[in-house]
């Protein structure tokens, strides 16, 4: 099949562009809200940029009240936020703290969800316990980009990470990350979702030596 996507003209029950990029890292991101309590909530738009400096961005799309999300809004007024890894243990309260207005009585998306906190070494930034891996960022900027309604209007979040938090237990021998134990929870499309249990590797061709040792670096992400 073939479909122009300014034309939705794909004859599919729904829209399957979501299902074709995938999986998705979510991107569990916490904020401190203005009155001092913790926002978090998953962006599945979120991805690595660079790793020197380590950057990483994610976008938002406004929400269903016509406004640019809390997140967004919190990251540009304190100038900092958190990644937190989500693992398969904590698939359900990340689905939880998707909601887009909090029931009378909770200010606090941290106590809504039944999530425990752990301070940050570096921002003032509340991290999920018993998230595998949370990174402490820094905000860079925002790119804002016009959709072709009001919600699909974005907000691109880029941060500089400058605190990375990995739990002893997913760290092998060899000094590596386990990312098969840790089984993060990622996107697909719809309302589905998929876990990381399996990886296999594969070594690059390979060039000249010298130039081989950058691309080597490059992949690894050493700085």
């Amino acid at each position: 099949m073939f479909y122009e996507p300014k034309n939705n003209d794909h004859g599919l029950p729904k829209n399957p562009f979501k299902s074709c990029t995938v999986p998705r890292v979510i991107g569990w991101i916490s904020t401190k809200n203005e009155d001092g309590t913790d926002n978090i909530a998953p962006y599945s738009q979120f991805t690595n940029l660079t790793f020197d400096p380590p950057l990483v961005l994610f976008s938002a799309n406004q929400n269903v009240f016509d406004d640019r999300k809390n997140t967004v809004k919190n990251i540009e007024r304190t100038g900092e936020f958190v990644y937190n890894l989500v693992p398969e243990s904590l698939a359900q309260e990340m689905n939880k703290s998707s909601i887009a207005e909090l029931p009378e009585g909770f200010k606090d998306k941290f106590e809504y969800c039944g999530l425990e906190k752990e301070k940050s070494n570096v921002v003032d930034v509340a991290r999920v316990k018993g998230s595998p891996v949370q990174y402490e960022i820094k905000y860079k900027q925002t790119i804002r980009l016009p959709g072709v309604d009001t919600i699909n209007t974005i907000d691109i979040i880029i941060g500089e990470v400058v605190g990375v938090h990995i739990a002893d237990e997913y760290i092998t021998d060899e000094g590596l990350v386990d990312v098969v134990k840790i089984r993060p929870v990622a996107r697909l499309g719809y309302f589905d979702f998929t876990v990381v249990d399996n990886s296999f590797t594969m070594d690059t061709p390979k060039i000249s030596p010298e130039k081989q040792a950058l691309v080597d670096k490059g992949l690894e992400g050493k700085v």
